[in-house]
């Protein structure tokens, strides 16, 4: 497991676990509930080209940290063998937060339920 994640009143908190945390040079990432557009599982995404490392880590099999493609900025704390949950986000730093997380499929619908809650 790259990551935990707390689904607050308002807030959404992504924290790296272990050595995670230092290569994804990131205590945590906090992103207000009203910027959270939604949640899903992409394997594809993975196989993609994930830009430029701003900062970042980068070895085969393992991203971690801020990734810059095509002007938009991409939080990535995933290794290559877990199932992608992507949590896509709007006017916020980033763009959308690729992560791994111990039960993705039920992350997934548990941010989707939360953000279906809006005040």
């Amino acid at each position: 497991m790259e990551n935990t994640v707390e689904l607050i009143s308002d807030q959404l908190v992504v924290t790296p676990v272990g050595m995670t945390k230092i290569a994804a040079l990131k205590e945590a990432v906090r992103v207000p509930k009203a910027h959270v557009v939604g949640a899903s599982i992409d394997a594809g995404i993975l196989k993609e080209s994930k830009g430029l490392r701003m900062p970042g880590t980068a070895i085969p099999g393992y991203w971690a940290g801020t990734f810059r493609k095509a002007g938009e900025e991409t939080f990535f704390n995933i290794k290559q063998t877990s199932e992608p949950v992507v949590i896509q986000l709007k006017d916020a730093r980033y763009t959308r937060i690729v992560i791994g997380v111990a039960q993705p499929r039920e992350l997934v619908d548990q941010i989707n339920n939360w953000i279906a809650t809006r005040d």
